[in-house]
């Protein structure tokens, strides 16, 4: 092919996705694609999806029909369609048949080799249809990094826990972990380009190192990066965390960091013993509510941040109810709510799913109202301390962030870019917004 061939690449799901799709682009940019300036421009659209919830495949399908269609109009001639991540490994040829115009279809486990099979593709004319099993080891490098201040750092791919309602098992493997020096490496590598906020990411954050026979792994992980970086000035974070692994280790290390980030995102998923044994979860009420103890005792400052599904099939009145106290009791600052939707090839897609919907509705307005109200409440500790905040640029609007990841609207402040740091003292507005009232920027990354 003489004509150098345009690419891009759309995300759909959680933040791995974010983070392999800077992968896939940096390895089609490598192969000697140009990055398109606008998506229904490229030659070839590459769309990275999510199989999570039903509504999100939903969604991928209308998106990937309405971008196609507009590239289509627009250049006059089809893109070549790519589909891959954990839709396409769940679905797999059921998408051919959906979207009659996907040229390579791939799962989550052999995205290194799309840049080739694209080639292949255009050059032949044929369809690719290419899986392969999960590599035993987690090798990833290269990313092509979006934005200048904030990133994303996968340790680990893959899940061993087979909550009996998730996909994320069956669509990505087993859990492999990346090696610890090479870790260490990223992390030099991003703070060198002048990164202040990295967050490292695992489907299970937490257990990581566990496949490679170090259950502490990642306490000497987290240990070794405060020993390399700790005069950086930058935060480090990490999601998502399964409350099973949440160590008290882990908490006394964050405790005493000076670059590691006080946010501890623990999916609750139910309040309900019943509900969490139906769920596979590996932990009790009584043992999430401990560790969450902990942490406000250890780091009173400290935010905590959840999942939590309603209506999962037999969930009762008196189920909910306890999902609710754990609300009460934990005043969650951070949540993401859904109602449950039966996956394919999951556990609990062999259960009745008898919660009708009008119910599963009712119980997420009732749960986001009492988070609201939790998350109100909560806000109390923080008011008016003086703390520092993050400048980020998000959909091209600037926002602040604590260190706890708690989402701060600045009230004054001049001259302001992405990347500063701004000292502030903390408040609560008429809306119940925390805002943030700037005594002192410092702007030159010092400490």
């Amino acid at each position: 092919m003489e004509d150098r061939l345009s690419v891009a690449v759309v995300t759909f799901g959680c933040q791995m996705n974010k983070s392999r799709s800077e992968h896939l682009l940096h390895l089609f940019l490598q192969d000697g694609f140009s990055e398109a300036q606008e998506e229904e421009e490229a030659d070839v659209l590459v769309f990275n999806t999510c199989a999570v919830r039903e509504h999100a495949v939903t969604r991928a399908v209308g998106v990937i029909a309405h971008l196609y269609h507009a590239a289509l109009q627009r250049r006059g001639k089809p893109p070549c369609v790519v589909l891959c991540g954990c839709m396409s490994e769940l679905l797999r040829e059921e998408l051919l048949v959906r979207l009659p115009y996907v040229r390579v279809l791939t799962g989550t486990h052999n995205i290194d080799e799309l840049p080739s099979l694209v080639r292949e593709a255009c050059n032949t004319g044929e369809r690719k249809v290419v899986f392969s099993p999960p590599s035993p080891h987690f090798t990833e490098r290269g990313y092509r990094r979006k934005g200048r201040v904030s990133t994303y750092l996968p340790i680990a791919f893959g899940c061993n826990n087979f909550c009996s309602y998730c996909v994320v098992p069956y669509t990505t493997g087993p859990q492999r972990s990346k090696p610890h020096d090479v870790i260490l490496e990223e992390l030099e590598e991003v703070v060198r380009e002048g990164f202040r906020e990295i967050i490292l990411l695992g489907q299970n954050v937490n257990s990581y190192g566990k496949d490679l026979g170090n259950p502490q792994a990642f306490e000497s992980l987290l240990e070794d990066i405060e020993r390399r970086f700790g005069g950086e000035k930058i935060w480090v974070r990490f999601i998502t965390s399964h409350p099973r692994d949440m160590r008290r280790e882990i908490v006394e290390i964050v405790r005493g960091s000076r670059i590691l980030c006080p946010y501890f995102h623990l999916p609750l998923q139910a309040g309900s013993d019943r509900i969490l044994a139906l769920m596979n979860r590996g932990y009790t009420q009584k043992e999430y509510l401990q560790i969450a103890s902990f942490i406000r005792e250890r780091i009173p400052e400290a935010a905590i941040g959840t999942d939590i599904i309603v209506g999962f099939p037999t969930e009762s009145e008196d189920d909910f109810a306890e999902t609710l106290r754990v609300v009460r009791e934990v005043q969650f600052e951070i949540a993401y709510t859904y109602a449950y939707s039966p996956r394919p090839r999951t556990k609990a897609a062999q259960l009745k799913d008898d919660v009708p919907q009008e119910v599963k509705k009712e119980r997420l307005r009732v749960l986001n109202d009492r988070l609201r109200e939790a998350y109100l409440h909560r806000l109390r500790v923080h008011e008016g301390r003086v703390t520092e905040v993050l400048l980020l640029e998000e959909d091209g609007e600037l926002i602040a962030r604590t260190r706890e990841n708690l989402r701060v609207f600045l009230e004054g402040g001049e001259n302001l870019r992405a990347g500063s740091f701004l000292e502030v003292r903390l408040a609560r507005n008429s809306q119940g917004k925390c805002i943030g009232i700037p005594v002192l920027c410092r702007d030159d990354g010092k400490n």
